[in-house]
């Protein structure tokens, strides 16, 4: 059965179009992004802008014309942290749904971690047959995205527990970084902010754990410290990223102009102006949580959606 999952977050909108086996899981076909930042000015105003709806809902209706053309008989979107704070949620709800002709849902915080746990976890192997696989050992993941952190613990494919924090990209760059390049005392609040967040953190990892990384934030990470001259995924998915070469690239990105980043070819224009954010989140976390290296995994919202679109 061909499915396809639709996963709209504060920087990008994620899509993914496959075939379900019918044993839970999705061999991919069409693996697609776009930053189309719905979230953008959210930090300051509240609410998604015109520009930026208008940027989503034009992807999302194309995307959603493509699944059809390639045959997906299940479709299924979700929206993320974007949409559970933006006060016109509503009407930006409605502007999706008439430009895919599919109800769109905005996802709880505790129904984005078991999307994506799922997501990640619900095959033997990634794209690259490298990345995370199955059994019933105890499992980690880290979901750092634009608008939210989502920390979660399960065992097998089976969520135990789940936290979130609203400290993603999108958002800690709007609020702390107006200098370009970052000043010394914007980063050392920036640091200082994300720590006070972390320190609500209860969940933990146990000796054992698989841990593995998604989000942009963790994928453009792994690609600037392979050094990729352009985005590959399959480079990409399954790397283990070592605590030493995320600070290594945090301390390089952040003395560097979003110009200067802009021609890191595996960032590109609208990773770029976020990349430090992401990076100093990434470093804090890993430290947070004890850890000297993850592995990074593309999976992620989308590949749950199309799951739960194969069964619905």
């Amino acid at each position: 059965m061909r499915v396809a999952g639709f996963d709209i977050g504060t920087n990008s909108v994620r899509v993914l179009i496959g075939d379900a086996d019918g044993t839970g899981r999705i061999r991919p076909g069409v693996r697609i992004g776009f930053a189309t930042r719905l979230g953008e000015g959210l930090a300051h105003t509240g609410r998604v802008s015109d520009e930026a709806l208008e940027r989503t809902a034009r992807v999302l209706g194309k995307s959603a014309r493509l699944a059809r053309v390639v045959g997906a008989s299940g479709m299924k979107a979700g929206a993320t942290h974007v949409l559970r704070v933006a006060s016109n949620a509503q009407q930006v709800l409605e502007t999706l749904e008439d430009a895919t002709g599919l109800p769109v849902k905005i996802l709880s915080e505790e129904e984005e971690a078991y999307y994506a746990y799922v997501g990640v976890f619900s095959a033997e192997g990634s794209a690259s047959g490298r990345g995370p696989g199955m059994g019933e050992e105890r499992r980690f993941l880290m979901d750092v995205g634009g608008g939210s952190v989502t920390l979660t613990q399960g065992e097998g494919l089976s969520r135990i527990d789940s936290t979130t924090l609203p400290i993603g990209c999108v958002t800690l760059t709007e609020k702390f970084l107006k200098h370009d390049p970052p000043t010394a005392q914007e980063m050392a609040t920036l640091t200082e902010h994300v720590q006070a967040e972390l320190s609500f953190v209860s969940l933990c990892v146990a000796p054992g754990d698989s841990v593995v990384a998604i989000g942009g934030a963790a994928t453009c990470m792994a690609a600037v410290s392979l050094e990729l001259p352009f985005f590959d995924s399959r480079r990409v998915d399954g790397h283990i990223l070592g605590l030493d070469e995320m600070e290594r690239s945090a301390e390089m990105l952040s003395g560097m102009t979003v110009d200067e980043r802009e021609r890191i070819g595996c960032l590109g224009r609208r990773r770029a102006d976020i990349a430090v954010a992401g990076a100093v989140l990434l470093v804090l976390l890993t430290k947070h949580l004890g850890l000297h290296a993850v592995v990074v995994s593309i999976r992620g919202v989308r590949y749950g959606l199309a799951l739960d679109a194969a069964i619905s």
